[in-house]
């Protein structure tokens, strides 16, 4: 749906340019039977500039330059049309089109939006800041596979984790014959004081799902349809349970620097697992971290996290986060491409799927 949308965008914005060739003399056009002036025909270029402009920061997953790129193109476009009706009142339709959209992303805007809430959170906590250098000594105390694993990642040598910020494109489906939904989050975690703020929007059919996570001093989910309508609105030990595990999942997966702060108990279960217990406000999690060959973290499973089901409530499941790609990000060698899966192995299915678009830490430093 995204796609056809910018191509949309880009298709109007090109039959613009035939406002801008008549208007400033470059060739005739037949199609316009009105005539143009040269300040017009400015106009009309200008707006295809913006339509393109728009389209192409949507694919580069910039929103907040986009929609207003966009409501700018959108009212320069319908007041041309207004002024050549006979020759242009078709693009009507195509400036209704993207006015639905647009709307809603500019609604999505406004102070009480689970979008604004995030950025300033976020505001909040991303500053730059400095830390210790982690050492070998600090690995010393951990068991030889992690060992391996954090100098397989980088950590020695640079500084300890206080913030972790990532963004990511993702796909998310609510069973394993459900269509998957496209779309982009960005989170940011703080260490060793632990928490937690991950923001996604998807779209469905063309309709958009705002969700924000929290684990502050309690973890909490609301998910909210085209940015207005709230749709789930979740809390309690349940989702506390559960996004304590996340936590844990984050700290392996996304900042394991700070797993030589973070107190995690470590048994080495055979010469590529290990399970660590992970305690975080009076509750604790397990889960069994397994190895490859390279000392790469390919999977993590835990039985302390609960699936949201869909006449409400939740259900304890399996829940896995297999790994299948990696690469460096400013110097770091973290995942690139996993999925979340729900069920015992023979059953799994993936719900979720992460492409790591960039990790920083520190607020970048």
């Amino acid at each position: 749906m995204k796609t056809a949308f910018v191509a949309l965008l880009v298709l109007h914005g090109m039959i613009h340019v035939l406002g801008a060739v008549k208007g400033l003399g470059l060739a005739p056009v037949p199609q316009l039977t009105l005539p143009i002036a040269r300040a017009q025909g400015l106009a009309w270029g200008a707006t295809a500039a913006l339509f393109v402009a728009s389209a192409a920061l949507l694919v580069a997953s910039r929103p907040a330059l986009a929609w207003p790129a966009l409501a700018v193109a959108v009212a320069l476009s319908q007041w041309l049309i207004v002024g050549a009706w006979r020759d242009a009142r078709a693009g009507t339709v195509a400036n209704v089109i993207a006015l639905v959209p647009l709307l809603v992303a500019l609604a999505d805007l406004r102070p009480s939006s689970l979008r604004a809430q995030y950025v300033r959170e976020r505001a909040a906590l991303a500053a730059p800041v400095e830390a210790p250098v982690v050492t070998d000594a600090d690995l010393a105390p951990l068991p030889p596979l992690l060992q391996r694993y954090l100098r397989r990642v980088g950590v020695v040598g640079r500084p300890r984790v206080r913030t972790m910020e990532a963004r990511f494109r993702v796909g998310i489906r609510s069973a394993p014959d459900a269509p998957w939904m496209e779309g982009t989050a960005t989170q940011i975690n703080t260490y060793p004081t632990l928490s937690r703020r991950f923001f996604m929007t998807a779209a469905r059919a063309g309709v958009p799902f705002d969700a924000l996570h929290r684990f502050t001093d309690h973890a909490t989910m609301e998910v909210r349809l085209a940015g207005l309508v709230t749709m789930v609105n979740a809390q309690g030990p349940v989702m506390d349970t559960s996004e304590t595990v996340t936590l844990f999942n984050d700290l392996c997966l996304l900042a394991p620097a700070a797993l030589v702060e973070v107190p995690v108990a470590w048994e080495t279960l055979d010469d590529r697992t290990l399970r660590g217990t992970f305690s975080h406000q009076g509750i604790t999690v397990r889960a069994a971290l397994t190895f490859n060959a390279d000392g790469d973290l390919v999977d993590f499973v835990s039985h302390d996290r609960s699936r949201s089901l869909d006449g409400g409530g939740f259900a304890r499941d399996d829940w896995s986060t297999p790994v299948t790609e990696w690469k460096g990000f400013h110097g770091n060698r973290l995942f690139v491409r996993g999925d979340g899966r729900w069920g015992e192995v023979a059953r799994r299915w993936p719900y979720v799927r992460f492409e790591t678009l960039d990790v920083v830490y520190n607020g970048g430093r």
